[in-house]
């Protein structure tokens, strides 16, 4: 079995006496590995392949109106890959396009 190794920078941290009295029960405590089935090396390295895969993004130009990228903008950080999230999720649901031709 693993251990399992914990660091904890406590300074930024608000926690109580007992929260830090739990967390450090929990050093060199074992992980049991035994619900979690054996993978070769092969499906290993297929599931990075997989991954890395996914990861893959391409450039594109979109032209909006003033008004639909200031409202994008307003969801903050990240509105863009809410906006690619959404539009994956479209391709799954051709309907979705045919209501906007």
């Amino acid at each position: 079995m693993g251990m399992v190794q914990r660091i904890v920078n406590s300074d930024n941290l608000h926690l109580s006496e007992e929260s830090i009295a739990r967390l450090n029960a929990l050093d060199n405590r074992p992980i049991d590995y035994s619900d979690i089935p054996a993978q070769t090396i092969e499906e290993m390295r297929e599931g990075h392949r997989k991954a890395v895969e996914m990861r893959r993004k391409q450039m594109f130009s979109l032209r909006l109106s003033v008004a639909t990228i200031t409202w994008w903008k307003s969801m903050g950080d990240g509105y863009t890959t809410i906006m690619a999230r959404l539009l994956d999720e479209a391709r799954k649901h051709p309907e979705w396009i045919k209501m906007c031709l």
